[in-house]
């Protein structure tokens, strides 16, 4: 046997060893220090802005919704769910008052995640409050499903404008088993559906009779215990979600009265709320839609506390 073979190969095995734990060891160094994306920390290496646009949360063409996500964001970041209007009928996140609303949060609360929401319409004949609420109800799913994908937080706001607040405190009151849902705004939201004097009515702005646009939401004609089960006047009780309610003095299609009604009841139920109204129409005009998101931003983040 070469014995200076042996030897020589032990200390080159022994080399590549010591040369192997080198590299491993630094790797492991390495890999130990250096923080995660997003979770804080010296070396942390912040998210970019992210705008997903037209992402579906069913199957259905209507189910899209878009999405900001800013900058820096963490699993802390809290998200804001905007609802539009149109009567629940007509109506996209993509006209333009909706899309002035959804810049305002993202310009009043840089560090909020936005989320604005198509749904289901009563356009279509076999859509009624049922089809609009299931997709609301997968809408917070979806993107609560994808929290840690997206990197934000389960803790939502949810706003919205004439029938979108009506969803969007219909779901905060009745839907929101899961308690994602923390606080609520209400733009000139209709908020008691069995409300005679107004069902009852031709509004010439609308172009129809109160009753045939609630008669297709309920899919019933007048009934008032239903009519009360989709009114978040009705459903409300001591422990409704924190509640900021907007109307416009001069509204002629959702009575100013109504929203007077709703800061009452929550007032009565012990529910915090605050009231504002406007010197405007049903649709604010840019300086009152501004002043109002001040006021939303800095409810929401009391009441997110």
């Amino acid at each position: 046997m070469n014995t200076e073979y042996s030897i020589n190969k032990i200390d080159f095995s022994k080399s590549i060893g010591k040369v192997l734990f080198v590299i491993f060891s630094s790797l492991l160094f390495f890999n130990c220090t250096k923080d995660p994306v997003g979770k804080g920390g010296s070396k942390t290496i912040a998210l970019p802005e992210r705008i997903i646009q037209d992402t579906s949360y069913g199957t259905d063409p209507k189910q899209k919704m878009d999405i900001f996500l800013p900058a820096g964001r963490t699993s802390a970041t809290k998200l804001v769910i905007f609802i539009h209007s149109g009567g629940w009928e007509s109506g996209s996140k993509s006209d333009a008052e909706y899309l002035q609303m959804f810049n305002l949060i993202k310009l009043k609360w840089p560090e909020a995640a936005v989320a604005t929401i198509n749904y289901r319409l009563t356009s279509n004949p076999t859509v009624h409050y049922s089809e609009i609420m299931a997709d609301i109800s997968s809408a917070v799913n979806f993107l609560v499903s994808n929290k840690s994908s997206f990197v934000i937080s389960d803790a939502i706001c949810m706003m919205g404008a004439s029938a979108g607040a009506h969803l969007a405190m219909l779901y905060a009151y009745k839907y929101n088993k899961n308690n994602y849902v923390k606080c609520v705004a209400d733009f000139f939201g209709p908020t008691k559906l069995s409300d005679w004097s107004w069902y009852n009515t031709y509004n010439i702005w609308i172009g129809k009779a109160v009753k045939d646009i609630l008669i297709q939401l309920n899919g019933s004609a007048w009934n008032v215990p239903f009519y009360d089960s989709n009114s978040p006047f009705s459903v409300a009780n001591g422990q409704s979600k924190p509640t900021i309610i907007f109307h416009g003095t001069l509204d002629a299609i959702v009575p100013l009265y109504q929203s007077q009604w709703l800061r009452g009841q929550l007032t009565t139920l012990g529910v915090a709320n605050e009231y504002y109204e406007y010197f405007d129409g049903h649709g604010f005009n840019y300086t009152n839609s501004a002043d109002a998101m001040d006021k939303s931003i800095t409810f929401f983040k009391r009441h997110l506390q």
